[in-house]
């Protein structure tokens, strides 16, 4: 009897087909995971690297700004920007912070420099070394 759709039917499978994909599914799902697993531990590791860049960032930013006001030296800036990266980050997050006077658009001003090693997993320091800097133009 034809099929209503005009086409023919499909073909019938018998037991061997059915024994001939026993177990695929767990080799699929385990191929699947680990897949799955590796994508997600890679965009979780590019945030956490950002997440720290934009916080050194910020920390050098401040720090310079902090530096260049009337009554604070440049070793002050450099102190807030460390004060901040520790608050930041925690106490065993390690770094270095360094200071230098420069001319910005013919004034003086002052560069905050931040290093730490390139957090690779976790806040374990083992890929490199990731640097921001900052500067700030003193007025007054």
């Amino acid at each position: 009897m034809p099929r209503p759709g005009g086409g023919p039917g499909p073909e019938r499978r018998g037991g061997s087909g059915a024994r001939h994909q026993a177990g695929s599914a767990v080799a699929e799902f385990i191929m699947v995971s680990a897949l799955l697993t590796a994508v997600f531990l890679s965009v979780f590791q590019l945030a956490l690297v950002l997440h720290v860049r934009n916080t050194l960032l910020d920390a050098a930013a401040t720090g310079a700004r902090h530096g260049t006001l009337a009554d604070r030296s440049p070793a002050d800036g450099a102190e807030r920007a460390r004060q901040l990266v520790t608050s930041a980050l925690g106490p065993s997050f390690r770094c270095e912070v360094g200071h230098e006077a420069t001319t910005i658009g013919g004034r003086e001003g002052l560069r905050i420099t931040v290093r730490t090693g390139f957090p690779l997993v976790g806040y374990l320091p083992v890929a490199g070394e990731l640097g921001v800097q900052a500067e700030a133009v003193r007025y007054g």
